[in-house]
């Protein structure tokens, strides 16, 4: 086999099944785990498929695929029938469901669905992307940069040219968004162009405790034993959109050992990162990220036990947070295992390796790694100041709102093109609406104090910030009197400042705005010299990227970008807890851990599912794990068979997943889905969504 399409093995013995062929017979040729197997479209990998699974797709398959797929803010989707019908997970559609929900209801606890087309509720902040074509524009791209540009330079010259593509593009048809996604850090620039659909309704939602059964305890864990489904349909001139590209459903679903494919939106992965650039995460932004998120959270939770009505208003809020604390804290622990990273050491060492032994890469090339290993030296060297020297002080807004009431006059005084992005004219009333905002002061005392906290004891007491900020005060007490002085919670007080300019703000007593003035020369000057070193490091990882195609070809699955991309797979157990983890799990599994728990929470039911226990068939599967390549924007990924038919839907990964940000590994990681033979019984059974179950089968 060329090194076109590397085969990425398989552990049998991990998953217990034979595959189709021995992963060491066809590895002829192989680079490591940690580009994994996110492939893109344009660039399928048909030989690996083929030698791996005898599978190779057509043309027409693949097409079929991408036009049936579709992307969504933050998650991704798919059509399911005929007229419009859209799948996606229940997390995916909490703010489309918030949205819609009418005076006194609670649909994100108690679900929705709607019987008939009329009863349909149009999400205004729901969107969908479907993927018509990709062009490589790297030519263009990299062209437009001039011969011995600065770094800072390049950068600004490639984002002008990505920009006239983009604009040049959206104007070439009605209701194209254009996007160029940059892949292999540089290596190569992508022009993905989209229709979107605008016109979105919510159709179904579960219980949001069918949902998220288990919470956070069980999040990223398996077995589980979650509902995490939701249904839009897309609407075009006012009529359900009418397609002949969705996903039938397979009524039969999946067994152990088929290969199935998972078609998303990944966000993002780190696995060309270098070595330096990985420590760096490990050492200084993780450790930083992971107690920001733990103050954050202890705050919220301190204020939604105290008042039913707050944590109604804080519940997607901490889910959100919940769910990143635990993600990057999986993250990590890759970081952190010696193993992984002399696996990633080794892996480095032999590209370089290669790279040197060729002359003409080695002038090219040799040096990208050691640079980036100086900036990234100088970076975690920042980075405290970085953190401190900002107005973005752990979710409090006061002292955003009073940094941008201090930098506005400067801002606002330079051409329109080289201000910062919120103070062009285009942002006005954006900018307005955030400096017009409320202010829950209690939240905001208390966010204030945990930040103050986290400065008194990470700053030295000769700080220029923390004096001006502490002056001698506990941070108790220091928060206490900045929210008893400022005058930033009155909308009126601060449109003043923001008209009175320059003078206004520097003659103003108000606390936050005096600790902006601080703050302002500092960030600025910290903010350019970060700014500098990210891009001296993009045009390092831009030189390594090329010396990756050079050496390894197409056979290295980018990065992930939040671009559609398809992942191979098979339903596979693994080593789990001493034992064995089942590829599928079942209701009985889920009555079960609702009995063993006593229906307390997090692990209780609503009353519909309470009721339907002796009317469900207990034996049908409910959750599913294999090992597709999966990260945080696959959330609402179709799984799909070589059939091109649905059979699951991702809606998470296990703990043993997290690592492969970094360093992929397909040994116990596993991508977590809702059978769909589940889908179809909860909406019979519990629901009472037989039509629902029938446009799925396509039975109308």
């Amino acid at each position: 086999m060329s090194k076109s399409w590397i085969v990425l093995p398989v552990i049998a013995a991990a998953l217990g099944v034979a595959p189709r062929v021995a992963a060491q017979e066809i590895v002829k040729e192989y680079p490591g785990l940690e580009t994994g197997t996110m492939w893109t479209f344009d660039v399928p990998p048909l030989e690996y498929w083929a030698a791996r699974y005898g599978f190779r797709p057509t043309a027409a398959w693949l097409e079929h695929v991408r036009l049936s797929a579709a992307r969504q803010p933050g998650c991704t989707a798919s059509f399911v029938s005929a007229n419009g019908l859209v799948m996606t997970n229940h997390h995916c559609a909490r703010s489309c469901i918030t949205a819609v929900t009418h005076e006194g209801e609670d649909l994100l606890a108690n679900g929705f669905y709607a019987k008939t087309h009329a009863e349909e509720r149009a999400c205004s902040n729901r969107y969908l992307d479907q993927l018509l074509s990709i062009r490589d524009v790297t030519d263009s791209v990299t062209g437009a940069v001039p011969a011995g540009a600065s770094p800072t330079a390049a950068a600004d010259a490639r984002a002008r040219m990505i920009v006239d593509i983009q604009n040049r593009c959206a104007a070439t048809g009605a209701n194209l968004n254009c996007q160029v996604v940059t892949m292999y850090r540089g290596g190569q620039y992508k022009l993905y162009t989209f229709r979107r659909y605008t016109d979105v309704r919510l159709v179904f939602a579960p219980d949001g405790q069918a949902a998220f059964f288990g919470g956070d305890p069980d999040n990223f864990t398996y077995p589980r034993y979650d509902m995490d489904i939701s249904f839009y349909r897309v609407y075009e001139g006012g009529q359900p959109l009418q397609t002949q590209q969705y996903f039938k459903w397979s009524a039969a679903g999946s067994s152990e050992g088929d290969l199935v494919f998972v078609v998303g939106n990944p966000g993002s992965t780190g696995r060309l990162n270098t070595v330096a650039q990985l420590e760096y995460l490990r050492d200084v932004q993780y450790p930083a990220q992971l107690d920001g998120y733990a103050r954050w959270i202890a705050v919220l939770h301190e204020l939604a036990n105290s008042d039913p009505e707050r944590a109604s208003a804080l519940r997607n809020t901490i889910f959100g947070l919940e769910n990143s604390k635990k993600a990057v804290t999986g993250y990590q622990s890759g970081l952190l295992d010696p193993n992984l990273m002399t696996r990633k050491q080794h892996w480095e060492q032999s590209f370089r390796t290669k790279v040197q032994a060729d002359p003409a890469l080695k002038a090219k090339y040799g040096n990208a790694w050691d640079a980036i290993a100086t900036i990234n030296k100088k970076l975690a060297s920042l980075d405290l100041h970085r953190r401190y020297y900002s107005f973005n002080a752990m979710g409090t807004r006061l002292l955003g709102v009073a940094g941008t009431l201090v930098q506005a006059p400067a801002e606002m005084a330079k051409p329109d093109g080289e201000r910062m992005g919120i103070y062009r004219e285009g942002n006005r009333r954006r900018l307005e609406r955030m400096l017009a905002g409320q202010t829950d002061t209690l939240m905001e005392r208390m966010m204030l104090t945990a930040w103050l906290q986290a400065m008194a004891k990470d700053l030295p007491a000769t700080d220029p910030v923390r004096r001006a900020a502490l002056g001698g005060r506990t941070p108790e007490a220091a928060a206490a009197a900045m929210m008893s002085r400022t005058v930033l919670t009155d909308p009126n007080q601060v449109h003043a400042l923001l008209e009175g300019g320059e003078a206004a703000s520097a003659a103003s007593n108000d606390p936050f705005v005096k600790l902006a003035r601080v703050i302002d020369p500092l960030e600025r000057e910290v903010s350019a010299t970060v700014a500098t070193l990210r891009d001296a490091e993009a045009q390092q990882d831009e030189l390594i990227a090329r010396a990756l195609l050079a050496v390894f070809g197409s056979s290295v699955a980018p990065d992930a970008t939040f671009s559609l991309r398809i992942s191979d797979g098979v339903v596979a157990r693994y080593p789990y807890n001493g034992t064995v983890a089942a590829p599928y799990t079942t209701f009985y599994g889920l009555y079960d851990r609702w009995t063993a728990f006593g229906g307390k929470d997090p692990w209780q039911m609503t009353q519909r599912w309470i009721d339907a226990k002796d009317k469900i068939n207990l034996a049908t599967p409910l959750d599913a794990v294999s090992t597709n390549d999966i990260i945080g924007g696959n959330s609402g990924s179709p799984v799909i068979n070589r059939d091109a038919e649905i059979v699951g839907l991702i809606f998470d990964g296990n703990i043993e997943m997290l690592p492969n940000r970094f360093l992929y590994t397909q040994r116990v990681a596993r991508s977590v889905w809702v059978d769909g033979r589940g889908i179809l019984e909860a909406l019979r059974t519990v629901y009472g969504a037989t039509d629902l179950a029938n446009e799925l089968l396509g039975r109308q």
